[in-house]
């Protein structure tokens, strides 16, 4: 069977898709200069290859991997994370970038700090820290790699489920949950959008689970799988994914 990339050099045009509700992998009316992370990446692939890029914003998963079947989608960079069920439908490169699912939490909802000289405090950085809390209650985004964390690392607690992130912390603002759950990227990002958010929630965005976001190529595609992990190889190599995670998650000056 012939690669999709054959067909990819012989129309000179590389499609990817990208995710429309995921900043700042895509950033939709981007400022000069910040179109996203994986719009920078999907540019960087193209010129790689010698070919025109064109891109299709799509929202979940199985919209890209039923368009990578379909041929109307080369490759998904979407900001997506892998899983077996996932890579039953298409094959994943090798990750492009490291996240964990970790969390904003309600200050009010911790311990007090200690006063005077005790020094025997404990902090919360990671998920799992909240084990030590009663009456958790949690808001994600429904069928995600975070969803699937809470249920079966805090099952027995209140967990509430949407279909978008922006309702899941709408949940966390307004009081009816004491903990929001995404990816750490999607966290530091939200803290660039709106550090407001510091002043009542705490970060937890220590490692819990190792969670890799790759890009999505055809099912058993092997040719086109392994010159896109030669690309990725290098990149990492000379320090140009470091600077584009540290661009779009570390940095503000993409936020409109």
């Amino acid at each position: 069977m012939p690669s999709r990339l054959d067909s990819v050099l012989s129309k000179k045009e590389l499609v990817v898709g990208v995710n429309r509700v995921y900043e700042p992998f895509y950033i939709q009316d981007p400022k000069e200069g910040f179109p996203g992370f994986d719009m920078e990446l999907a540019k960087l692939y193209a010129d790689y290859l010698g070919v025109a890029l064109k891109v299709k914003p799509l929202k979940t998963f199985r919209q890209f991997s039923d368009e990578i079947a379909a041929g109307t989608i080369d490759i998904a960079m979407a900001g997506m994370s892998t899983d077996l069920s996932r890579g039953k439908t298409v094959t994943f490169s090798d990750p492009y970038l490291l996240t964990t699912p970790a969390g904003l939490v309600n200050k009010r909802s911790l311990p007090p700090e200690p006063e005077g000289s005790i020094v025997t405090t404990r902090t919360f950085k990671s998920l799992e820290d909240l084990a030590v809390l009663n009456a958790l209650s949690f808001s994600v985004r429904s069928n995600t790699t975070n969803h699937n964390y809470l249920l079966r690392r805090f099952g027995k607690n209140q967990i509430y489920s949407y279909l978008s992130d922006s309702i899941a912390i709408d949940a966390l603002t307004k009081g009816n949950v004491i903990c929001y759950v995404a990816d750490s990227l999607y966290i530091l990002s939200l803290l660039q959008k709106q550090p407001s958010l510091k002043a009542n929630y705490v970060a937890l965005i220590n490692p819990v689970m190792d969670e890799y976001i790759s890009a999505a190529l055809p099912l058993n595609d092997l040719v086109f799988a392994d010159n896109y992990n030669f690309f990725i190889k290098e990149l990492k190599r000379t320090g140009v994914i470091e600077g584009l995670r540290s661009k779009y998650f570390l940095g503000s000056s993409w936020v409109k």
